[in-house]
């Protein structure tokens, strides 16, 4: 399987400078490769998407993204307050 990446997602990636949130959202997009329906499926207006959970220093991220045949796009990645938008 495929990851690619919205320009959204490339622009947020560029923009962490952080060394422990760059190695989680690693971890969660490797998740991704090895199990992709590991996220949960949203609902609504968003059904076409997935959210995996995961954790920086305790506190909540989301990674967002779309299974598309043998792809998957990477959309988003955040804290959940206002990532949908």
């Amino acid at each position: 399987m495929r990851l690619l990446e919205t320009s959204k997602f490339q622009k947020l990636r560029k923009k962490l400078k952080d060394a422990e949130e760059r190695a989680a959202l690693k971890a969660a997009v490797l998740q991704v490769l090895e199990d992709p329906e590991a996220g949960k499926k949203l609902k609504g207006e968003f059904r076409d998407l997935r959210a995996l959970r995961f954790a920086v220093r305790g506190q909540a991220r989301r990674l967002i993204y779309k299974l598309e045949k043998d792809d998957g796009v990477l959309f988003s990645f955040g804290p959940p307050q206002g990532i949908y938008k």
